[in-house]
């Protein structure tokens, strides 16, 4: 399985809120992510599953991209917020059947934290980035770095 990592889009700033978990996409936030969303369409393919942190920021990046990939369900797991790769591993090697790609929108620094565990690799996840990793099928928690993006370029793979 392909484990499609997604950082959401760009949020209102701090401040704008009474807390850090209620912000949301701002409007270039939401522009950059249906962008990203059209190429990282072009890169993942098959059957895709779509689980995203509630907070209100990775909710709306996933509502995104599960129009761009016609995904009806979105599972909101509380994991992908709290960081606790070891719950989502589990979970996910419990899917059944197996999707060919796995797509976790959430934040910093967890999705970077868990690229370098599964992978080795230290990458700038700045919003709206992704990265996949080709997941070990006898270690869930280990796996190959196929590929990571910016935003732009990721837009840019739809525009040709």
């Amino acid at each position: 399985m392909q484990l499609v990592l997604v950082r959401h889009g760009k949020a209102e700033d701090p401040a704008a809120r009474p807390s850090d978990l209620e912000r949301e996409l701002t409007t270039t936030g939401r522009s950059t992510v249906k962008g990203m969303a059209k190429g990282l369409r072009l890169c993942v393919s098959g059957k895709v599953v779509i689980w995203t942190s509630p907070l209100p920021r990775a909710r709306q990046t996933a509502d995104i991209l599960a129009n761009a990939f016609a995904v009806k369900k979105i599972r909101e797991h509380d994991a992908i917020a709290a960081g606790d790769l070891e719950v989502l591993a589990s979970d996910w090697r419990d899917l059944d059947p197996q999707p060919k790609a796995l797509i976790l929108v959430g934040h910093q620094p967890h999705l970077g934290n868990w690229a370098e565990r599964l992978t080795g690799a230290v990458l700038p996840i700045k919003t709206a980035a992704a990265l996949a990793v080709d997941l070990d099928e006898d270690n869930a928690l280990s796996g190959m770095l196929r590929w990571y993006a910016h935003p732009k370029a990721l837009a840019g793979l739809a525009d040709h």
